[in-house]
């Protein structure tokens, strides 16, 4: 009885040596949609499972059935996995690692050094992102800037960039969400409405990418 103990502790320490290293070097790292998870459940292949988390942070899991995620750690998943399974194994053994992690954009457009995207990081705010894409041209029309967000069903808001600038109002210089588009119009406002369109389309494609990718990773 105490061998058996013993191999099975040093199984689950390799287990958890063996997760890939996104999941092992950031243990406070918080699952989101998009992420693809590796579930482990001990003498239970059938349980074992690679499940992608929908875009509205669930998953659909055997003897489960859709269970919201976003905002867990792999740890607190792990947990309620097994209480979950108390009801249909003895002593569940659950380990829940990240395979991969969703990768976001955010799109800078418009009157900028480097129009294009940037990676998205949740602590850099609006004049962070266009710093990171070279900064304002003098073109730049600093009292409309258009910010189109795919989360708020095709709506935008407009920040006055001269009052953060010149008045140091911080409480304007927004965070964004993740696949946001900011539009830096000239000054003569003309192009506005034909980027406001480009950035719609580019919204409704990367949903329908990720949409895609979801899918295919689940079948």
């Amino acid at each position: 009885m105490k061998s058996s103990t013993w191999m099975f502790s040093i199984l689950l320490v390799l287990l958890c040596v063996l997760q890939p290293a996104s999941a092992e070097e950031d243990p406070t790292y918080r699952i989101k949609a998009g992420d693809l998870l590796d579930v482990y459940v001990h003498e239970n292949p059938d349980l074992s499972l690679q499940v992608a988390v929908l875009p509205d942070g669930t998953i659909s899991y055997p003897l489960v059935g859709n269970l919201y995620v976003q905002g867990l750690t792999t740890s607190g998943l792990q947990d309620i996995l097994k209480t979950k399974f108390l009801d249909y194994l003895q002593t569940p053994v659950v380990v829940v690692s990240i395979n991969s992690q969703a990768s976001y954009k955010v799109y800078v457009m418009g009157e900028v050094s480097q129009p294009g995207a940037l990676e998205y990081q949740e602590d850099l705010r609006l004049t962070d992102y266009i710093a990171l894409a070279g900064g304002m041209t003098n073109n730049a029309d600093l009292e409309e800037c258009y910010i189109y967000s795919v989360a708020e069903d095709s709506t935008h808001r407009i920040v006055n960039l001269k009052e953060i600038f010149e008045e140091n109002k911080q409480e304007m210089n927004i965070t964004l969400k993740p696949d946001d588009t900011i539009v830096l119009d000239r000054k003569s406002g003309f192009f506005v409405g034909t980027w406001i369109e480009v950035a719609q389309i580019l919204s409704i494609l990367v949903s329908s990418a990720t949409m895609y990718i979801i899918i295919t990773r689940e079948r």
